[in-house]
């Protein structure tokens, strides 16, 4: 172990400082740490556990938060960046020992060397423990809950020994999807081999039932409750931490922000119903009925749009339409008729009979004009349809704006426009609502009405279960509408195991590349072991129907077999996924794909006379293939028109690689 411990420090430590400029998503993590460091409020898709460590990690080194991260290929300065990446290279040098000891364990020790080796030497797995992400963390606590699990197995059941590893493992379990929600994935995992832990005790005559239900209620215990309180006491951290308030505050209900220190709602009154004449902005999820000065280019129309901060742009003033009675006097109830006037602009948002810009055929499109017609009535109606005439509360009531003349209700989208509508989500009018209904509500989150007396509702601050609950929804909700575009370096799922395309980390003239790609030599063995796998059972079961002798060691097979199940537990489901992929995704079926290797390997080579030399013979292939790609991890030459030169241009061996 503590040879391959110091091979994954020289391996993750050789050249950490470059390239001295920001790499790729540490634009995201970098300032998310930023923001605990000031304690500002922010909104991510990811819980905080990662982040927040890598806020003490910028704590310790003496970092204050002040670097802004603006954008990847900024460079760093005088900001003492290098000691937060050596934090990460440290948790993910801790990897490839631990899983060297659960292959060593469950297998061999010479399986665990290769698996080791391949996760030593593979340079996708080398860049992303590099730098200021939450890889490390995640990769840190995937390791940590098989070793622990596997060491409870091999400890007496019940010893102070077993008590300990259980609870490290059950801790282990509650900080991994404390850092990214995928470490669900590896949470089932771990839950199957309790239940085969379970199994086994009902079918061994040394345990009765009491024991089983004993054991049972230690793995409730350690491996749920344990998890659920660590998952919640990290909210509490986090929102302890991210107490002042930021220009992201408009992400969330005006309950949650009023909770926040120098938040602009707590002292803003609002009308407590809708009502002719009054200010409003519209919400839906996290966006806001926008609009602005931009214009499609094909028929000169302003823009109306989803946007995710609170500006001027948002409010709109709400008239009768076209003059016509409402139910009431001045106040709206459902059913009513309405339009609707920007006031930055003084226009009025219109449906048109044609289809939208770049949602679907099947919408239409939404605009703002200069004067109001029927395309501009709106008829506002509660999301329930059977409370008629019921009044539109602020805050509380979510309603629907149909186009009656157009026969569709509004609807900010998922997709966004291209840069002449400034990559916002663009507004449409669908007829398809009928089916998801969810998706033409609105909340009335800001109504301030001309009669200053009628402004008497203020804001309560909410508590920190309704803040834990609205954010949990949010960053579910969110998570789902990151979807595909153009402009954006993703992969699907078929590409990870071949290795299909990587991703530029950084690039310049200035400060060389590094290309996020994995060792291809690795990756295709790695492929092919999983087919090789496939064929020794299919062999292994033909025997022992024809009651042959098995050619196959039986627990290593079944141990292989498990580190099968785990990789595509962890990599299936990213075929179900709608939003957006990255190829580094892939990395934590990885893990268990170099598990399974380090296991197919010595299954072949059971009993063979030349076994120690093909080991080795594998093993300095794997090192020759990791020194002839290390530059993609440690720095690639590039010229002054972005292109990649020396000896690592001999090394691209599939068109589709980007270097």
């Amino acid at each position: 172990m503590l040879v391959v411990f110091l091979g994954s420090l020289v391996t993750r430590f050789m050249k950490l400082c470059d390239p001295d400029v920001v790499c790729w998503d540490e634009t995201h993590f970098g300032k998310f740490a930023s923001f605990y460091l000031k304690s500002e409020n922010y909104f991510d898709v990811h819980p905080p556990l990662g982040k927040m460590m890598l806020a003490s990690f910028g704590e310790m080194s003496g970092y204050n938060g002040s670097f802004s991260f603006e954008e990847s290929g900024q460079e760093y300065g005088e900001t003492n960046y290098c000691a937060i990446r050596g934090f990460c290279a440290l948790l993910g040098s801790i990897v490839p020992p631990l899983i060297y000891s659960v292959v060593h364990s469950q297998i061999s020790r010479n399986a665990g060397i290769i698996c080791a080796c391949l996760l030593i030497f593979d340079t996708g797995l080398i860049t992303l423990t590099q730098f200021i992400l939450l890889e490390s963390p995640l990769f840190f606590f995937l390791a940590a809950v098989l070793a622990m699990h596997q060491l409870t197995r091999s400890c007496e059941i019940y010893s102070w020994f077993w008590i300990c590893f259980m609870v490290i493992a059950g801790a282990s379990v509650g900080c991994i999807i404390s850092v990214k929600y995928i470490g669900v994935f590896t949470v089932l995992y771990i839950g199957f081999l309790v239940i085969e832990d379970i199994w086994r005790m009902i079918s061994d005559n040394n345990y009765n039932l009491k024991d089983v239900a004993i054991y049972f209620g230690a793995f409730a215990s350690f491996f749920i409750i344990l998890p659920a309180v660590l998952y919640i006491l990290f909210f509490v951290l986090h929102f302890r931490f991210t107490l002042n308030s930021t220009d992201a505050d408009s992400t969330y209900s005006p309950a949650f922000q009023a909770s926040l220190i120098g938040n602009k709602v707590t002292d803003v009154k609002n009308s407590q119903y809708l009502s002719y004449q009054n200010t409003v902005r519209f919400k839906t999820g996290n966006f806001l009925l926008h609009s602005h000065h931009l214009t499609y280019p094909d028929i000169g129309l302003n823009q109306v749009t989803g946007y995710g901060h609170r500006d001027e742009n948002n409010k709109w003033e709400v008239e009768r339409c076209l003059s016509t009675p409402g139910y009431g006097d001045s106040v709206i109830v459902s059913g009513d008729m309405i339009q609707l006037r920007h006031i930055a602009t003084g226009r009025y948002l219109s449906v048109l009979p044609d289809v939208a810009g770049v949602t679907d055929l099947a919408d239409n499109r939404v605009v703002t004009t200069e004067t109001s017609d029927l395309n501009s009535c709106l008829q506002v109606t509660t999301s329930d349809l059977t409370h008629k005439f019921k009044k539109i509360e602020t805050f509380q009531t979510d309603v629907v704006m149909f186009s009656l003349n157009n026969k569709c209700a509004l609807k900010i989208g998922k997709k966004k426009l291209p840069e002449y509508g400034a990559k916002q989500l663009e507004v449409t009018c669908t007829r398809r609502h009928v089916r998801n209904p969810a998706l033409v509500h609105f909340t009335l989150e800001h109504n301030i009405s001309p009669v200053e007396a009628d402004n008497v509702q203020g804001i309560l601050p909410a508590g920190f279960f309704s803040k834990l609950y609205e954010m949990q929804i949010k960053m579910l909700v969110t998570n789902n509408a990151l979807l595909p575009s153009e402009e954006e370096p993703s992969s699907r799922p078929w590409m990870w195991p071949v290795n299909w395309k990587g991703l530029w980390f950084a690039l310049s003239h200035q400060h060389g590349g590094v290309y996020f790609l994995g060792n291809p030599v690795i990756f295709w063995t790695n492929l092919v072991m999983i087919f090789v796998l496939l064929a020794i059972n299919i062999i292994q079961a033909y025997s022992q129907l024809r009651d042959r002798e098995l050619p196959y060691k039986k627990a290593e097979l079944y141990q292989s077999n498990w580190y099968l199940f785990g990789y595509l537990l962890h990599y299936l489901p990213f075929y179900l996924m709608g939003r957006i992929l990255y190829f580094h995704h892939f990395y934590s079926a990885f893990i268990f794909n170099c598990m399974l290797t380090g296991g197919v390997v010595e299954l072949l080579l059971a009993g063979c006379s030349s076994a120690m030399r093909i080991r080795g013979a594998l093993l300095l292939v794997i090192f020759l293939s990791f020194i002839a790609f290390a530059p993609l991890a440690y720095g690639i030459p590039v010229d002054e028109d972005h292109k990649t030169y020396g000896y690592i241009k001999w090394f691209k061996w599939l068109s589709t690689w980007g270097f």
